[in-house]
């Protein structure tokens, strides 16, 4: 009779789940629309001139993009002009924000770890994983996530190698 033996999987017999937050980044297609073209002499809007040239524009080639508004000049631009233009995006983007693209691709990064089902992480030892392609707040974001869904345990790095961040004082 032939003995098998299987090699045992160290990763596995830890209990530690890894989360890698790459997955939640947004997968949407990014488009700038800069105010400073619609500016009255580059310093401020002109309501009339600055809703004819809104005429003008085709906004069905910002259709399921993420689009930032924000303006290159240091103008002086009323709130309105932003919510007219969010106006005239809205049956055509997938997502608006003012700032530039960064900010806006962080916005929607944290709003899908907030979407996400971190509940079934209570009572877990779970691992985000190291990826420097991930911002510091994206970090900060599903740490907070995690921490307040109750995790057993909060580790960093790679699951065969992680580092402690956080252990559960008191289990509920």
């Amino acid at each position: 009779m032939d003995i098998v033996i299987k090699p045992l999987d160290k990763i596995s017999a830890t209990g530690i789940v890894g989360i890698d937050l790459i997955e939640y980044q947004p997968i949407l297609s990014f488009e700038m629309l800069d105010l400073a073209p619609y500016l009255y002499k580059g310093l401020i809007i002109k309501e009339k001139e600055f809703k004819d040239g809104m005429e003008k524009i085709d906004w069905t080639k910002y259709r399921d993009k993420a689009v930032s508004i924000s303006c290159t000049f240091d103008a002086i631009i009323p709130q309105w002009v932003y919510m007219y233009i969010t106006g005239k995006l809205h049956p055509y983007a997938s997502s608006v924000s003012f700032g530039n693209q960064k900010e806006h691709e962080i916005d929607l990064w944290k709003k899908n770890l907030r979407q996400a089902n971190f509940k079934q992480y209570r009572e877990k030892k779970v691992v985000l994983k190291a990826d420097s392609r991930v911002p510091d707040t994206i970090y900060v974001e599903a740490s907070t996530l995690l921490i307040s869904n109750k995790v057993l345990s909060l580790l960093y790095g790679e699951v065969g190698m992680p580092k402690v961040i956080y252990k559960q004082i008191d289990k509920l």
